[in-house]
């Protein structure tokens, strides 16, 4: 087909990233094209990527959709990313992850983050994901929804589906009409409106014969309505007059504390002039008695003090003695014990290095004359590696040299034995002139040729007689099954005879007759026995053959003995050259080994002079084991680290006495200085650590003096302050009651107690008494009030029984007239079932109103986007048949046909299922190319012709390639055949895609 010029803004899916969705992690696909395939075997998760991108466009699912979420069961990522190329707005990164129901949603533009709520609709064009999946993305299950369909409704699916791709207007319109043939339906009797009609007309008729007794009913009703409300009346009255009694009662009651309160507030009035300070007793008293406790604290803190001054003059430290230096003499006696116990270890340390030297000696046999040398000695790395080698190789072709040896003496010992051998062969030999006499009179071997053909006949007789026992058997086995095979079918074709003759079918009773002859036949037939006679051919020959052999071997030239002797004096003469070959062979592999013997003497001689060398050069004896070198090494080794520490330490001990000696000099001169005669460094310094100790001590001891003084001094500071601020309160505390001394301070707080007392009783009164108030001014006024009260009250609750007596003769008169249903009670009844019918009549009238909507809506889409539909799916829909079908139609009732070539109309419900598929996907793309200038979105096919035949699937790559000239495609498939179809580059194997886990997984 033509490709057709690039229209709108195309929007292309560049790469896709799914961070976790169903069983796919971390799936990636960068750089998709304009037509991408997709290959995976079931359950490889192409159905996941299709779900996958229409989750980031539209929402992931929630839970409450029937749709799958997806959501991965091996790990918590959610989500994944999608990169989109457009014209308009560059490149688009749209990415949602797991957040709320639908996914926390991120858009990113070249120029920077973008509002997603109000992006994504301006990318979409309004699309929902209802409209993509209906027009951009379909899938098997789509195609086979049209074989779910009835004949009727096939033709309106597809116009649904090529008008606006989706047939959710056919299903709402075939939705309401359901619904208003169960409300209503013309003539019938079991939609609600008519049976609601039906009870309506009944009821009317109950409501005009009510009428008639509504007059009496009337007027009883009135009157009825009348008495309830003087009865209302009346009940209100009494409530009231019962209040006012029950307040005037109360009142009565209370009359005793309402005159108490009344000369309460007169005293209240005389004490108005009295001030006095609020707890001004506790105040006072407080006051005098921390003056009193601060006055005893005062006087004991004064005595301390003298009593701390007078300790501080008892402890005064010597400021004759330097502290410092006896103290640096304290601080280097363990530094002193230290170095004489270090000096006592050396001495040891010297003895036991001297006893260790001579002990090395003596092990060495080392002479007392070269000792002193050892210090000398070349012990390096250099002497240490090549003693090392030197023994090493020593050792190694010394231990070559004993294998030697040994492999030496087994060859010995084998050419002496297959010199026996050889021996033992040759004494067996018959002279060399019987040896050549015997092979002549035996005329080359003939009679021992002829005893082994003999030999031979025998045993090939014996295996044909094998062989036609077992022919025997295999033909009486198969005599016995064609006896069976032939004597049923014999019987079988007997009866079908038996049958045809009685029931005159002539033509089958010929044919049943050649069959039994047929099968009388093969049951006398005798049984093919060609491999036997064949068998019995070759014994006779075989045995003739033997009997001329045995001839021959009595007249032969030559005796058998003879010949036999002759054999084996063959096999000797063979077996003895073998032998004598192997004795060369060996005597020269004792030669070689006797020269190698030789050369590795050598070289052990050689390599043992120079372990003498070695051993001079160390000082040892020529006889020392040549294996011990290397522990006499170490040995020397030791010695030398022995000697060397030995200097070091007596070095160390000839410093060490020079230090003591010169301490204690200085320790002693310090003694004398302060007056101190002692002559031992132990005891001067005891004598020293018990002087700072006391000395110590009384720093101490002072510096707490110190310390408790000073506090004293603050405590005493800090007593006299407060004593001086309680004095100042106190005389506050006086100004406040107007008073200047403490007995007329007393004399005030009586009087402010008894006006406290009068205040809170006035306030308990007036809690008891509340709001009440008095028009009365004596006990006898209210006494009077009750008495009219109560005379009020009997008299209005008389005339409320009279009146209630009289409502409820009237409500009984009433009740009778209402037993067999009043008018009022009929028309409630009446009105209510008319509600009833309006409101489902109401419910039809919306229900065909949007019938017929839906039908305008639909002849709309016909009438302006249909015919552009239709023209594009009829040239797709003749590409893909190979222009067997060439044109769609739309009949005037509505409905698809299809014409074929032969100028034929078909519906499509008459088309078989794949070329039904076929228009179905013709009109999809026809609707697509139409829509692509509002809704350039590319197209997700999941195997979606796997039904089409191999030139139709064909054909539908290739259209599939038209198309994605201008509009991206993304296939999904699962079949080899049609992934086959495309290169590599445009196939995405979606299992070498996932990771190694999502494998194993």
């Amino acid at each position: 087909m033509k490709q057709t010029k690039k229209e709108g803004d195309p929007l292309k899916l560049k790469q896709l990233h799914i961070y976790g969705y169903g069983r796919l992690h971390d799936f990636k696909v960068d750089d998709l094209s304009d037509l991408q395939l997709f290959y995976g075997e079931n359950e490889a998760g192409k159905s996941t990527i299709m779900s996958f991108i229409h989750s980031i466009l539209f929402g992931f699912p929630t839970l409450k959709q029937s749709e799958l979420r997806y959501e991965p069961k091996t790990h918590s990522t959610y989500g994944g990313k999608l990169i989109f190329e457009t014209e308009k707005f560059g490149e688009v990164l749209i990415e949602r992850v797991k957040g709320k129901a639908a996914g926390n949603v991120t858009v990113l533009l070249d120029d920077g983050p973008a509002e997603a709520s109000d992006f994504l609709p301006k990318l979409l064009n309004g699309t929902d994901k209802k409209m993509f999946r209906s027009i951009f993305s379909f899938d098997l299950q789509d195609l086979q929804e049209i074989e779910r369909l009835k004949e009727e409704e096939i033709g309106k699916y597809l116009i649904a589906a090529g008008s606006i791709g989706t047939d959710g207007i056919l299903k709402s319109e075939q939705q309401l009409q359901r619904e208003l043939q169960e409300l209503f339906k013309p003539g019938g009797r079991k939609p609600l409106l008519n049976d609601l009609l039906k009870n309506l007309r009944l009821q009317e008729q109950h409501l005009k014969k009510a009428k008639h007794e509504n007059a009496l009913y009337e007027s009883l009703l009135t009157e009825v309505r009348e008495l309830e409300s003087r009865v209302e009346a009346a009940k209100e009255l009494l409530k009231e007059k019962k209040a006012e009694f029950d307040g005037v009662n109360e009142l009565l009651k209370k009359w005793p504390l309402i005159m108490e309160k009344g000369q309460i507030k007169k005293r209240l009035f005389e004490l108005e002039p009295v001030e006095f300070p609020a707890d001004g007793l506790k105040r006072l008293e407080k006051y005098n008695d921390r003056l009193l406790e601060l006055s005893s604290t005062l006087q004991t803190l004064r005595q301390r003090m003298k009593s701390i001054e007078s300790e501080m003059e008892e402890n005064a430290l010597r400021q004759e003695v330097d502290l410092d230096k006896a103290e640096m003499f304290v601080n280097e006696w363990p530094k002193q014990q230290q170095s004489l116990r270090e000096l006592s270890g050396l001495e040891h340390s010297i003895a036991e290095a001297r006893k260790q030297y001579d002990s090395f000696l003596a092990e060495l046999h080392y002479p007392a004359e070269k000792a002193g040398n050892i210090k000398n000695l070349n012990l390096g790395m250099d002497m240490k590696t090549r003693m090392k080698e030197t023994l090493q190789q020593y050792i190694r072709y010394e231990s070559r040299l004993k294998d030697l040896a040994d492999r030496l003496e087994d060859d010995r010992k084998a050419v002496i034995e297959l010199e026996n051998k050889c021996k033992e062969i040759e004494e067996q030999f018959v002279s060399e002139s019987t040896f050549k006499e015997w092979k002549t009179r035996l005329g080359h071997e003939s009679a021992a040729g002829i005893e082994r053909e003999k030999s031979q006949l025998e045993r090939e007789i014996e295996e044909l007689g094998k062989r036609k026992k077992h022919e025997k058997d295999r033909l009486q086995k198969k005599k016995r099954q064609a006896f069976i095979f032939s004597s049923a079918f014999l019987f079988i074709f007997l009866g079908v005879f038996i049958w045809s003759f009685i029931s005159k079918q002539w033509p089958l009773t010929l044919a049943a007759i050649s069959a039994m002859i047929f099968a009388g036949y093969f049951l006398v037939r005798k049984a093919d026995g060609n491999a036997i006679d064949f068998i019995n051919e070759t014994l006779d020959d075989k045995r003739r053959r033997l009997q001329n052999l045995d001839q021959q071997l009595k007249t032969a030239d030559g005796d058998i003995h003879i010949a036999y002797r002759y054999e084996e004096q063959q096999r000797l003469r063979e077996k003895w050259k073998e032998d004598y070959a192997r004795l060369e062979e060996q005597k020269q592999r004792l030669e070689e080994s006797e020269n190698s013997f030789k050369r590795l003497s050598e070289v052990v001689q050689t390599k043992e002079s120079k372990l003498n060398e070695i051993k001079a050069e160390l000082g040892l004896a020529k006889d020392f084991f040549h294996l011990k070198i290397e522990d006499a090494f170490s040995v020397l080794k030791n010695l030398q680290g022995i000697e060397s520490g030995l200097n070091d330490a007596m070095e160390k001990r000839e410093l060490l006495q020079k230090e003591q000696g010169a301490w204690a000099d200085n320790l002693f001169q310090f003694l004398g200085s302060i007056g101190a005669s002692i002559h031992e460094p132990s005891q001067a310094v005891f004598f020293l650590q018990e002087m700072l100790k006391k000395e110590r001590e009384k720093k101490i001891v002072l510096k707490e003096l110190k310390k408790k003084l000073s506090e004293l001094n603050a405590n005493v500071l800090q007593l006299e302050n407060e004593e001086s601020a309680i004095r100042s309160n106190m005389k506050k505390l006086f100004e406040s009651a107007h008073v200047d001394n403490e007995e007329d301070f007393h004399k005030i707080a009586k009087l402010s107690e008894e006006k406290n007392t009068l205040l809170a009783r006035l306030d308990l009164l007036e809690g008891q008494l509340g709001e009440v108030t008095s028009r009365f001014q004596t006990r006898e006024e209210i006494q009077n009030e009750i008495n009219h009260l109560n005379e009020v009250i009997e008299k209005e609750s008389y005339l409320l029984e009279e009146d209630r007596d009289r409502l409820a003769s009237l409500k009984q008169k009433i009740s009778f007239l209402e037993e067999g249903g009043t008018y009022t009670e009929q028309l409630h009844i009446f009105r209510q079932m008319r509600s009833t019918f309006n409101e489902e009549a109401r419910k039809w009238a919306e229900l065909a109103v949007a019938s017929s909507l839906l039908e305008k809506v639909m002849q709309t889409y016909k009438e302006g986007r249909f015919p552009q539909v239709i023209q594009k799916a009829a040239e797709y829909f003749s590409f893909l048949t190979d222009h067997e079908y060439k044109q769609l139609h739309v009949k005037a009732d509505g409905s698809l046909a299809v014409e074929r070539k032969d100028r034929i109309l078909f519906a499509p419900e008459e088309l078989s299922k794949g070329t039904g598929e076929q228009l179905y996907i013709a009109i999809r793309l026809g609707l697509v190319h139409v829509l692509k200038k509002e809704y350039p979105f590319p197209v997700i096919i999941d195997d979606g012709f796997v039904n089409f035949d191999e030139m139709r699937t064909k054909r539908m790559l290739e259209l599939i390639q038209t198309i994605s000239s201008d509009t991206q495609v993304l296939l999904f498939t699962c079949h080899r055949h049609i992934a086959g179809q495309f290169s590599e580059d445009r196939i995405i194997q979606i299992r070498q895609r996932l990771p190694q886990a999502a494998l194993a997984e």
